[in-house]
């Protein structure tokens, strides 16, 4: 599911080699059983008579970037709902379960996450769930930087 939403999102040109060997080297069993057996991760799936329709996963440990200064200290690493479950509510209870995990293992449901800035439908998604622009940082990919933004909710 994440290679699909990822490529859905950010392969539209079409899929180039770079495209297709960071998505297979970035998305795979191992990486998400690391993630399931990691105390500083937190994987939350949403599921549907036995499929998968997206997951939040959260960074209990990760270093901010510059531009927060310890405004908030868990980072939504990914929060991928696949197409046909856009729109249907699954991303906002998935974000409302990921701020209930961040709150029961911090004590605050502060966080904070990096979003393509052309991502226009989940930067406006995270402003109406109140994350606030904080910075930019940069997402580098064989040669190409590609503009993130910085967002956080207090």
């Amino acid at each position: 599911m994440s290679i699909q939403v990822w490529l859905a999102t950010y392969a539209t040109e079409g899929v180039s080699d770079l495209l297709a060997r960071y998505v297979l080297e970035q998305f795979t069993p191992a990486a998400f059983t690391g993630w399931m057996d990691d105390a500083g991760t937190g994987l939350i799936v949403a599921e549907a008579d036995g499929h998968l329709l997206g997951y939040a996963r959260l960074g209990f440990d990760a270093p901010q970037p510059p531009p927060l200064s310890s405004v908030a200290g868990t980072e939504l690493c990914t929060l991928y709902v696949q197409e046909p479950f856009t729109r249907s509510g699954v991303g906002s209870a998935l974000l409302d379960e990921a701020c209930a995990t961040a709150r029961e293992r911090t004590g605050s449901d502060a966080m904070w996450l990096t979003v393509n800035a052309r991502n226009e439908r989940a930067c406006g998604f995270y402003e109406k769930h109140g994350f606030v622009r904080r910075g930019t940082t940069w997402f580098v990919l064989g040669e190409g930087r590609h503009e993130n933004l910085v967002l956080a909710r207090p």
